[in-house]
């Protein structure tokens, strides 16, 4: 699997090297060179990239800076002639510290690096879709193993040290408490309300106060969870 790439350096001969240096590498794929920190944010902005190859010191925005405006996963790999700013590089998640004049065999080293970086969060982005597209959970019960869909689940109320499942007409009693439940429960379909209920969203039938309605159940909604709810309320809201 290739990993994108990006160049970011004031200094062209070093754009040049380093460009030299990614087409050595076939799984490498080089999006864009620029020459200052306002060229890349531009360029990220329609185009996002694995890994970035950063300059420190640039002109009005220098490399430790912009570093701290981009995604915290953000992979990135310093190039300087400076040494003074490892330290500091390193405090930030870089991945590695390259000092200029940079050796091929060290930039390859570097590469390796943030392969195995992207290769572990790939699979684990990969896990995540996998684990969103169940749609369903298995639910032990009363000496039985049900098959409980998301989707006919009304809501979950904490019932002393466990659960109770509330669907249709039915309720489970699985041996889990309410924080258990809410992290199996996909977001953002369910919410919690209250310390006692995490609820679909879209069942909700009615809200007065600070109370919402789920068929003939009123479900308080506590002081630390209303705006949140009423936040997704009003982006549904016609009015």
């Amino acid at each position: 699997m290739n990993m994108t790439c990006m160049i970011v350096d004031d200094e062209a001969l070093a754009r040049k090297l380093l460009t030299d240096y990614v087409s050595k590498i076939p799984t490498l794929d080089l999006v864009a060179t620029c020459a200052n920190a306002i060229e890349a944010s531009t360029v990220l902005k329609s185009r996002p990239v694995d890994l970035l190859f950063l300059d420190i010191q640039m002109p009005d925005i220098n490399g430790i800076s912009f570093m701290q405006t981009l995604a915290k996963d953000q992979l990135i790999v310093f190039t300087t002639a400076y040494t003074e700013y490892a330290v500091k590089s390193y405090e930030l998640n870089a991945l590695d510290y390259l000092v200029k004049p940079i050796a091929f065999e060290r930039f390859f080293q570097a590469v390796g690096k943030a392969m195995d970086h992207f290769a572990t969060h790939h699979t684990r982005r990969e896990n995540a879709v996998a684990d969103n597209a169940q749609d369903y959970i298995f639910i032990k019960s009363d000496a039985k193993t049900y098959k409980v869909a998301f989707s006919d689940i009304d809501y979950v109320e904490a019932y002393g040290e466990y659960v109770l499942i509330h669907r249709g007409g039915e309720r489970l009693m699985p041996l889990l408490q309410l924080g258990k439940m809410e992290e199996i429960l996909p977001a953002p379909e369910f919410m919690r309300v209250h310390r006692s209920f995490i609820i679909q969203f879209s069942k909700i039938e009615a809200i007065q106060g600070n109370s919402i309605w789920i068929g003939k159940k009123e479900i308080p909604v506590s002081k630390t969870y209303r705006e949140a709810l009423m936040e997704r309320v009003q982006q549904r809201n016609i009015n």
